[in-house]
């Protein structure tokens, strides 16, 4: 029984790392994508902790409208308060981090 709980830890911890490993490369080596986009939603994600004075800080996420999807993008506090609902313009972005939107 162990054995067969040995081998499923060692297949999600190796699962786990292909998609961690996934996820930086299609960061990284996607080329720049540029749309034309409109500012869908944006919201302070806020995440519980146990350990309230945590220096933890919580993202604030943008979604842009594009012809047939959409696309969410963590932007600082600075930026997020720019963003109007309904604005549109040309969204710049590469992989999962956005570049520009002007």
């Amino acid at each position: 029984m162990s054995n067969i709980v040995n081998v499923i830890a060692i297949i999600l911890f190796l699962l786990c790392w292909t998609l961690i490993i996934r996820k930086v490369i299609v960061s990284r080596y996607s080329p720049v994508k540029t749309v034309e986009a409109e500012v869908f939603d944006k919201y302070k994600s806020s995440t519980a902790s146990k350990y309230p004075e945590t220096l933890k800080r919580d993202p604030y996420i943008v979604v842009f409208a594009t012809k047939g999807k959409k696309l969410s993008f963590v932007v600082s506090g600075f930026s997020h308060q720019s963003y109007k609902i309904k604005d549109k313009g040309t969204l710049k972005y590469k992989g999962n981090k956005m570049i520009s939107f002007q």
